[in-house]
């Protein structure tokens, strides 16, 4: 019976308005997951006052308690970010974790924050604020647009991929400009990034990129084209298929195949007998490809 009383004490806590913390934090790691919930309730309607307690919550074995936390901080919301910033930090993944996806449920209160640690020397801390702000959407696309002329580097990479993820037409016009970024890696990024957002206007840009001599542009770059499936690149991506780098020739195969136009097709052939295996998969799977989208657009004679 004793313990009885105790579950009931624990699941009417909050709707009898007596509300005892440490009562609630020993509740959302009972075995009755209707106290739990009800408990995790009560802990986001305190606020403030349970943060610090539901952070250590989140290092739990049990996911079920951490997850609770995690819902329980989300209620919280502005008044959790301090601690939840923090725990981007901590050694333990899984808070890293729970942290992020608690953060990108705050929303829009918890964009400044995520845009500002974006900053740390920590990559880790770096992509899971850009993961989180990339979740958030489209509240987000602003701050992102301007954080792409960040002085630092990675700042600058982590926007651009965000971006890409929301997939919003806004970004489109900074990120061709960021195509043009001093740091390689930007370049990249960006050019990942307009293939992703489809956005035609993107095409002349990319093909530019196409000319630079780092690999590492060109390819996402060929890429990103392939996507937009823009027939103007064409002749430049037949060009890269006698690029001197492999990477090069496969990325602008796969890109040919993607965009389906018959004017490839004998440049492709040629690469059938290429050294590389990885460039004869592309040309044959690209040539495959292109075979099949004219067919469906030949009209029956």
């Amino acid at each position: 019976m004793k313990e009885l009383g105790s579950e009931k004490k624990a699941y009417y806590i909050h709707t009898i308005g007596g509300m005892d913390m440490d009562s609630l934090i020993k509740a959302i790691r009972h075995t009755n997951l209707g106290i739990r919930w009800r408990a995790a309730l009560a802990l986001g309607d305190i606020g403030e006052p349970a943060v610090k307690p539901l952070i250590r919550a989140l290092k739990e074995n049990d996911k079920d308690v951490r997850w609770l936390a995690g819902l329980a901080l989300g209620r919280i919301g502005v008044a959790a970010l301090p601690q939840l910033i923090r725990a981007l930090s901590e050694e333990d993944h899984d808070i890293r974790w729970h942290a992020t996806r608690v953060l990108a449920e705050i929303g829009e209160p918890a964009i400044p924050k995520l845009i500002e640690i974006m900053r740390d020397e920590d990559g880790d801390v770096q992509w899971r604020s850009a993961y989180a702000l990339s979740l958030i959407g489209e509240p987000a696309v602003e701050p992102l647009i301007l954080a792409l002329k960040d002085k630092r580097w990675w700042v600058r990479v982590r926007a651009a991929w965000a971006l890409g993820e929301i997939r919003d037409n806004r970004a489109v016009e900074p990120l061709i400009q960021s195509v043009n970024d001093m740091d390689w890696y930007v370049r990249w990024s960006a050019a990942d990034a307009l293939g992703k957002i489809g956005d035609k206007r993107a095409a002349m840009c990319l093909a530019k990129a196409l000319k630079e001599p780092d690999s590492f542009v060109q390819v996402p770059a060929s890429w990103a084209l392939g996507k937009l499936g823009s027939h103007t690149s064409v002749d430049t991506l037949i060009l890269c298929l006698k690029n001197l780098d492999w990477y090069v020739r496969w990325g602008s195969a796969d890109a040919l195949g993607n965009i389906g136009d018959e004017r490839a097709l004998e440049p492709l052939e040629k690469l059938l007998a290429d050294k590389d295996e990885y460039v004869r998969r592309a040309a044959d799977e690209a040539i495959g490809k292109i075979h099949k989208k004219c067919a469906k657009t030949r009209k029956p004679a």
